[in-house]
């Protein structure tokens, strides 16, 4: 009888375990799988530059706009950030698909996609966005779907960066 309560008890201490381990595990994983970082083979101009036109160039999808970041501090009352600019674009295909239903609707606040560019102090130009594999898991069904295939379309765009959305 007192093995069979022990067993008992060192089963519920590792479920209990298990439990904590996998928030732990997740806890300390989530934000590095919710965001891409890549390294920019170019400088901080030029990446822009390459990245802005890559997204023109590819059938359907746009820049909406290029936000001067370490600007918007400076003029806003805080201080220099170094260089830093959020290239917002879009394609109007897929946000109809993503907008057109009401319970899709919600999503709009994490659109136009957006890439931030900036320069560490170590002097490298770093590029990094939602990691969309990710970010479709999390909604499932028709979101899912949908931001899998504008996925693939960004990571064909961002090539030169070797983009590449996984879950892990």
């Amino acid at each position: 009888m007192k093995t069979k309560a022990r067993t008992v008890v060192y089963i519920i201490f590792g479920f209990i375990a298990g439990i904590i381990f996998s928030g732990v595990v997740v806890n300390i994983s989530s934000g590095e799988m919710m965001v891409k970082e890549m390294r920019s083979p170019y400088d901080f101009e030029k990446t822009v530059s390459v990245m802005s036109d890559r997204i023109n160039g590819k059938e359907g999808w746009h820049v909406t706009g290029v936000i001067d970041q370490n600007q918007e501090a400076i003029t806003n009352g805080g201080y220099s950030i170094g260089n830093f600019k959020i290239i917002k674009y879009c394609s109007g295909k897929y946000s109809a698909d993503m907008l057109i239903a009401d319970e899709r609707k919600k999503i709009g606040n994490m659109m136009p996609k957006t890439f931030a560019v900036y320069e560490k102090s170590d002097g490298q130009v770093y590029v990094s966005t939602m990691n969309g594999a990710v970010m479709g898991k999390i909604f499932g069904g028709e979101i899912e779907r949908i931001i899998e295939e504008v996925s693939l379309e960004v990571e064909d765009m961002m090539r030169f960066i070797n983009l590449k959305f996984t879950l892990f």
